[in-house]
């Protein structure tokens, strides 16, 4: 009783002091370094974890910003998502107007609340409780208080400031009360945090404070938020969720745990073992019977996600896959795991982070909120191959972009090891085309081209190989957006599925290709797929310049101009090196009434600190202004 008691007076101070510390929430008394840059301030932001057990804790948030202009909407929602491991209290929200006044206090049936799902999702437990204030007379403010409490620990979400770009802090504090038998990890990143630790018999106490974070830009071509934006990422080393405890420690102890889940649940059918052994028993070599039954895996499945209590984190069994046909990545690559394991060969369910916005940055550091995936690792006697097998039409062997060149966690019977998996180098994800031009004195031209996209650069087209002629044929208008246009025929095709290589074959016709002055034809070549990079780069911005990716790209036009016409002039050739990569482009006349343009680039991925940017930013512009130049062709 008295614990109870300890605790809701610390939450009442808590809270009384933060909503006291300003009195009003008067948008001039905001300093003006603050609004540089911003569209939001948040004012005021205190987040409180109070971990009350293995399986418990409370999470107490008062959150007051003030929205600025329309750009800053985004920081006034509230959304609270939970589970059936969870709840949600004490909601109370504020709407305060320019000069701080209150204008208006939220009622609780105003709050939205509804399932957390989407197309793909077949099962879950996830609500969400949604706000947004119907309020634009800026600037104005809202304050959010609310509680959370929670019967199972296997991670806290990592703190921000703020999670937003465009948005300044005024003050944020986070603080963590936790009894001493229970371990936590923390790492700070991206400012410098005030940081406190006090301790007693019981109880740890630990509080982070950020205080006047001006606003960070949002800008193209920056790292993920995580690695911009100011974080301090928690960890809890003893967990419990729905009866599966488990120690967080070290990649290891979390993959012991990870093992738990699937232990036991490999178990296929006896028609269906009789079934891969016939199928893989001719086939000679371990790597094609790897190949055979994932394309086995990928016609018998389709992906749906279960997200539904321990189903989060637990795949369904081999046997539930089999029979129903559907599974999420945990499900689909346990029951891939669980179809080689038939045919003996070893494989290992390994945990990821998906996408540029989770992945494993920090090898020293273990926590579950840097992965959000499964695949599978297939290690062979002179080959590694890894599997996606949520998608059934991924090639055999290709993980994607989002997968590659990064860290898993392996799964073993001794726990998990952190391994890397394969890159796609920027000289293997190559796009390669080649395009006939027939110039018309009129200005028109016909064109036939075939072009080529491997690796990294193939998923960009991969989508549109599955879709409908329609749809293929609006991307493809939408991407070139050359005037005048048209298509007299196209394909998109994968046409060896075992490989992740797209091809797109195009003939139609340019209306407006050339254009005639007096005696003369101006031709700007035109390359159909342009430039993947951008065409300057702003010495203003403040974030580093990031590619993640590399490529190399080669281009060919060759030119049938009219017959009565000569080639007057064409532009210097161009080669061009620079630390971002190279760039050439030159022109042949190859033969009487042809001429030859050839484009070539390499891009090199890597995280561009601003003293480049001058060296970068006049590569890029060289680049996009030689493509500006023009062919003169003069009538004979």
């Amino acid at each position: 009783m008295m614990k109870r008691f300890t605790y809701a007076l610390f939450v009442f101070l808590f809270f009384h002091i933060s909503s006291n510390a300003q009195s009003s929430w008067d948008s001039d008394l905001i300093p003006d370094s603050l609004k540089e840059d911003a569209n939001a301030v948040i004012r005021h932001s205190s987040t409180q974890y109070v971990r009350t057990g293995l399986s418990t804790y409370e999470k107490s948030i008062h959150y007051v910003v003030t929205i600025l202009n329309e750009s800053g909407e985004s920081a006034s929602e509230l959304r609270i998502y939970y589970d059936r491991n969870s709840s949600v209290d004490d909601i109370s929200i504020r709407l305060y107007n320019q000069q701080g006044e209150s204008i208006r206090k939220v009622k609780s049936k105003e709050v939205a609340d509804y399932a957390y799902s989407n197309s793909y999702t077949l099962f879950t437990d996830s609500r969400i409780k949604h706000y947004t204030p119907a309020y634009s007379h800026y600037p104005y403010t809202v304050e959010y208080s609310y509680t959370t409490k929670h019967k199972s620990v296997v991670s806290f979400s990592d703190w921000y400031p703020t999670d937003w770009f465009d948005t300044a802090v005024e003050f944020a504090e986070l603080s963590y009360s936790t009894p001493v038998d229970f371990d936590l990890k923390y790492q700070a990143f991206n400012t410098e945090f005030e940081y406190n630790s006090t301790s007693d018999e019981k109880t740890i106490h630990h509080v982070w404070q950020a205080k006047n974070l001006q606003a960070i830009p949002n800008e193209s071509y920056t790292l993920s938020y995580q690695q911009l934006l100011p974080v301090v990422m928690l960890s809890p080393v003893q967990i419990s969720f729905e009866g599966y405890e488990g120690n967080f420690e070290t990649w290891q102890s979390m993959g012991q745990w990870v093992a738990q889940l699937i232990q036991g649940r490999d178990q296929l059918p006896q028609e269906r073992l009789a079934e891969i052994t016939n199928l893989t028993d001719t086939i000679m070599t371990p790597k094609l019977k790897v190949k055979a039954l994932y394309e086995y895996m990928q016609a018998k499945t389709r992906y749906v996600n279960v997200a539904l209590g321990i189903g989060g984190f637990q795949p369904l069994t081999a046997l539930e896959v089999d029979e129903k046909g559907y599974g999420d990545c945990k499900a689909l690559s346990n029951y891939m795991k669980s179809l080689l394991q038939g045919i003996g060969i070893h494989s290992y369910y390994t945990v990821i982070g998906n996408g540029k916005y989770r992945e494993i940055k920090y090898p020293d550091y273990s926590s579950l909120n840097q992965t959000n995936h499964i695949i599978l690792c297939v290690p062979l006697e002179k080959d590694t191959i890894w599997l996606e097998c949520t998608n059934q039409n991924y090639p055999f062997g290709y993980i994607g972009a989002s997968n590659a060149n990064r860290f898993g966690l392996l799964i073993d019977e001794q726990g998990g090891t952190l391994v890397k998996t394969n890159n796609y180098l920027p000289s293997e994800n190559t796009r390669n085309s080649t395009i006939a031009v027939v110039l018309q004195e009129t200005g028109e031209a016909r064109f036939n081209s075939q072009t080529s996209f491997k690796n990294y650069l193939f998923e960009s087209v991969f989508a549109l190989v599955h879709s409908s002629a329609e749809e293929q044929k609006k991307m493809l208008l939408k991407a070139f957006s050359i005037d005048g246009l048209s298509f007299t025929n196209f394909e998109i095709a994968n046409p060896v599925k075992s490989l992740p290589l797209a091809t797109v074959s195009m003939e139609g016709t340019i209306s407006r290709y050339s254009q005639k002055a007096g005696s003369r034809l101006l031709v700007k070549p035109h390359f159909l797929f342009e430039n993947l990079f951008p065409s300057r780069l702003d010495q203003d911005r403040k974030a580093s310049f990031f590619l993640a990716n590399g490529y190399t790209t080669n281009d060919t036009i060759q030119f049938e101009i009219p017959t009565d016409y000569t080639i007057e002039f064409t532009p210097k050739d161009l080669t061009l090196e620079s630390t971002l990569g190279n760039y050439s482009l030159s022109y042949e006349v190859t033969e009487e009434n042809k001429l030859r343009i050839i484009r070539s680039t390499f891009i090199k991925p890597g995280n561009y600190e601003p003293a480049l940017f001058p060296e970068i930013d006049l590569f890029l512009r060289t680049c996009s202004g030689k493509e500006e130049d023009k062919v003169v062709l003069k009538k004979i």
